[in-house]
């Protein structure tokens, strides 16, 4: 994700970004898969973002985040 200068306004793919990984993160709380506060570091939040670029819901990056590797 690209940081942008502090006048600018976020991208849309951003913006969408944004609120797909707050949906993730309301989503993993529900489901016990996390508890706050979590750290997102950003190896972890590129991780996230690959998961959004493949078009993956909120509750299935989750389900891939914290499941089982396999």
């Amino acid at each position: 994700m690209e940081e942008n200068a502090p006048d600018e306004l976020p991208s849309p793919y951003e913006t969408k970004l944004r609120e797909w990984m707050s949906r993730w993160y309301d989503h993993a709380i529900e489901q016990g898969l996390v508890r706050p506060p979590f750290l997102l570091d950003d190896a972890k939040a590129e991780r996230l973002e690959g998961y959004f670029a493949a078009g993956l819901t909120p509750s299935e990056g989750a389900q891939a985040f914290f499941g089982p590797a396999h």
